[in-house]
Protein backbone atom coordinates (compact mmCIF):
# COMPACT_ATOMS: atom_id res chain seq x y z
CA UNK A 1 0.00 0.00 0.00
CA UNK A 2 1.34 4.12 -1.23
CA UNK A 3 0.64 6.57 0.68
CA UNK A 4 0.30 9.43 -1.33
CA UNK A 5 0.63 13.14 -0.40
CA UNK A 6 -0.19 15.74 -2.27
CA UNK A 7 -1.29 19.68 -2.74
CA UNK A 8 -4.09 21.17 -4.62
CA UNK A 9 -5.09 25.05 -4.53
CA UNK A 10 -8.41 25.16 -2.12
CA UNK A 11 -10.05 28.33 -2.47
CA UNK A 12 -12.38 27.29 1.08
CA UNK A 13 -8.84 27.05 3.07
CA UNK A 14 -7.66 30.25 4.97
CA UNK A 15 -4.19 29.53 2.94
CA UNK A 16 -5.53 28.58 -0.04
CA UNK A 17 -3.82 25.54 0.19
CA UNK A 18 -4.59 22.55 1.76
CA UNK A 19 -2.24 19.51 2.09
CA UNK A 20 -3.81 15.73 1.88
CA UNK A 21 -3.32 12.17 1.24
CA UNK A 22 -4.96 8.91 0.03
CA UNK A 23 -3.26 5.20 -0.19
CA UNK A 24 -3.27 3.26 -3.38
CA UNK A 25 -3.62 -0.49 -3.46
CA UNK A 26 -0.14 -1.05 -4.82
CA UNK A 27 3.44 -1.53 -4.18
CA UNK A 28 4.33 0.15 -7.22
CA UNK A 29 5.43 3.55 -5.98
CA UNK A 30 4.97 5.44 -10.27
CA UNK A 31 1.80 3.76 -9.91
CA UNK A 32 0.06 5.16 -7.15
CA UNK A 33 1.44 8.79 -8.45
CA UNK A 34 -0.23 8.60 -11.55
CA UNK A 35 -3.54 6.98 -10.10
CA UNK A 36 -3.87 9.77 -8.18
CA UNK A 37 -3.14 12.52 -10.83
CA UNK A 38 -5.85 10.38 -12.91
CA UNK A 39 -8.22 10.59 -10.05
CA UNK A 40 -7.71 14.05 -9.42
CA UNK A 41 -8.14 15.11 -13.61
CA UNK A 42 -11.02 12.97 -13.17
CA UNK A 43 -12.72 14.81 -10.25
CA UNK A 44 -12.67 11.30 -8.88
CA UNK A 45 -10.33 12.16 -6.19
CA UNK A 46 -12.18 15.06 -5.01
CA UNK A 47 -15.72 12.99 -4.70
CA UNK A 48 -13.16 10.68 -2.43
CA UNK A 49 -12.24 13.13 -0.29
CA UNK A 50 -15.38 15.12 0.19
CA UNK A 51 -18.57 12.86 -0.63
CA UNK A 52 -21.50 14.36 -1.60
CA UNK A 53 -20.04 17.79 -1.92
CA UNK A 54 -21.08 19.49 -5.21
CA UNK A 55 -19.16 21.80 -5.75
CA UNK A 56 -15.39 21.12 -6.29
CA UNK A 57 -13.59 24.08 -7.05
CA UNK A 58 -9.89 22.25 -6.59
CA UNK A 59 -6.84 22.20 -8.44
CA UNK A 60 -4.75 19.52 -8.24
CA UNK A 61 -0.87 20.56 -8.04
CA UNK A 62 0.85 17.76 -9.76
CA UNK A 63 4.70 18.72 -8.94
CA UNK A 64 3.49 19.09 -4.87
CA UNK A 65 2.80 15.04 -4.31
CA UNK A 66 5.55 12.22 -2.30
CA UNK A 67 4.87 9.21 -0.96
CA UNK A 68 5.21 6.62 1.66
CA UNK A 69 5.18 2.59 1.69
CA UNK A 70 2.76 2.20 4.43
CA UNK A 71 2.41 -1.80 3.49
CA UNK A 72 4.44 -2.69 7.02
CA UNK A 73 1.95 -0.50 9.08
CA UNK A 74 -1.66 -2.55 8.93
CA UNK A 75 -3.13 0.30 11.28
CA UNK A 76 -2.22 2.75 9.28
CA UNK A 77 -4.61 1.71 6.55
CA UNK A 78 -8.06 2.33 6.47
CA UNK A 79 -11.03 2.08 4.07
CA UNK A 80 -11.81 5.95 4.12
CA UNK A 81 -8.63 7.00 2.82
CA UNK A 82 -8.24 4.57 0.09
CA UNK A 83 -8.60 4.97 -3.57
CA UNK A 84 -9.32 2.03 -5.38
CA UNK A 85 -7.04 0.48 -7.69
CA UNK A 86 -9.62 -1.09 -10.38
CA UNK A 87 -10.30 2.44 -12.07
CA UNK A 88 -6.20 2.72 -13.01
CA UNK A 89 -5.40 5.07 -15.89
CA UNK A 90 -5.00 2.79 -18.75
CA UNK A 91 -1.86 3.81 -21.04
Amino acid sequence: MIRVYFVFEDPKDDTGHNLSYVDVPTNEPNEALLRVRSAASSGELWRNLYPGEEDQTYVFLPGKMLYLDISEIPAEITLETTLPLEAAIQQ
